[in-house]
C-alpha cells in the first residue's frame, strides 16, 4: 500500500487488528463496525488514533464514538470531508495533457438521452422522487434493482453500454451531505458521458464545472429538463462538456484504492508533532449540520 509512497516506512495490519494495537503508532477507527473493544483501551504514549469512514453520517452515525471516554482520544480524521486531517475521497483528479477524440463517431453511437444506475431504492436525498419527476419531461433509463431495467449494478457490460449509447448520466447521491460526492460521480469521468449531479458536495474541486451538469444550477426539475432537451438537440453544445474533461484523467474510485491518502498518512504519522491535533467529540464534527434534507422536489 505505501510502495509508491514519498515516505514508504509505514505498514498497515488489517487482519488480527487487535493483535497490533500496543506496538502501533497509528490505529485506524472505522466508524461503520467499530468495535467497542478500543474504549476500554488508553492510547498507548504517543499513539494516534484516526477516525475514519466514508459513508454519509446518515448511514455511519455510530453512538459509541459520542462517548466520554473518546474525549480527546481521537487525533486526525480520515474521511471524504475536504476538511479532513486527511482527505479521502473517492477518487483522486489529474491533470494531463488532453487527447482529442473522434466525436462524430461517438455522437454516430448516442442513441438514448439519460440513464441512471441504482440499488437503494428507497434514499435520504429522495433521489427517486426526483428521477421520477423528471421523467415526465425527459426519458430517463433506470438500470439496477430500482428500476425496470434490472440489470446487476456492477455488470461490466452494462456500464460499456451506457458509456456507449447514452448521452448522460445521473450521478445523484443516497444522502445531500457537505462534500460527499461518491463513486456515481468519479466512476464515469473517463469515459464520453455528462454526468448530471445532485448532492451537497464540491463538485468544482475534482473537475471543471463545464463537465458535468449540477441540478443545484436550475431553479426547476423542468429547467433541468429543458437544458438537458437543448443539449441533445445540439451536439457542438453537448460535446463542449465531454472536451472540458479532455484534461483530466481519474485514479481511484473508491476510498480504498485511492493511495494519496494512505500517503499523506504515513508522512503525518513520521511527523507526528506536526499535526499534532485532538477532537474532543468527533461525533459531533461528522455529523452536526452536515446533511440536509432535499428542496428540490416540489419546484416543477
Amino acid at each position: 500500500m505505501f510502495d509508491k509512497c514519498e515516505i514508504s516506512t509505514c505498514r498497515f495490519h488489517y487482519k488480527e487488528p487487535f493483535k497490533y494495537v500496543n506496538d502501533s503508532d497509528a490505529v485506524i477507527l472505522y466508524a461503520v463496525g467499530y468495535s467497542s473493544r478500543l474504549l476500554t483501551r488508553k492510547p498507548k504514549n504517543g499513539q494516534i488514533w484516526i477516525f475514519a469512514v466514508f459513508e454519509s453520517p446518515i448511514f455511519s452515525y455510530s453512538q459509541e464514538f459520542n462517548n466520554a471516554i473518546l474525549k480527546d482520544k481521537i487525533n486526525w480524521t480520515m474521511t471524504y470531508r475536504l476538511d479532513s486531517d486527511i482527505p479521502a475521497p473517492y477518487g483522486i483528479v489529474k491533470k494531463i495533457s488532453g487527447q482529442s477524440k473522434n466525436y462524430t463517431k461517438i455522437m454516430a453511437e448516442k442513441t438514448k438521452l439519460a440513464t441512471q444506475v441504482v440499488s437503494h431504492c428507497s434514499t435520504p436525498s429522495l433521489r427517486e422522487r426526483y428521477v421520477k419527476s423528471l421523467q415526465k419531461y425527459i426519458s430517463v433509463t433506470v438500470y439496477g434493482r430500482c428500476g425496470p431495467e434490472k440489470q446487476r449494478s456492477r455488470d461490466k457490460h452494462l456500464f460499456q453500454n451506457i458509456e456507449k449509447s447514452y448521452k448522460f448520466y445521473l450521478a445523484f447521491e443516497n444522502s445531500l451531505c457537505r462534500d460527499y460526492v461518491t463513486e456515481k460521480f468519479f466512476i464515469r469521468q473517463n469515459s464520453s458521458i455528462v454526468p448530471i449531479v445532485r448532492g451537497d458536495g464540491n463538485y468544482q474541486h475534482f473537475y471543471p464545472n463545464n463537465s458535468y451538469i449540477d441540478v443545484r444550477d436550475f431553479k426547476s426539475i423542468s429547467d433541468l429538463a429543458k437544458y438537458i432537451q437543448y443539449l441533445d438537440r445540439n451536439d457542438t453544445a453537448y460535446i463542449e462538456y465531454l472536451k472540458a474533461k479532455e484534461n483530466y484523467v481519474l485514479t481511484g474510485g473508491t476510498p480504498y484504492n485511492v493511495v494519496e491518502p494512505f500517503c499523506q498518512m504515513c508522512k503525518m504519522v513520521n511527523n507526528p508533532d506536526k499535526y499534532r491535533n485532538s477532537y474532543s467529540n468527533v461525533q459531533d464534527w461528522y455529523s452536526n449540520g452536515a446533511c440536509r434534507n432535499p428542496t428540490d422536489l416540489n419546484i416543477m
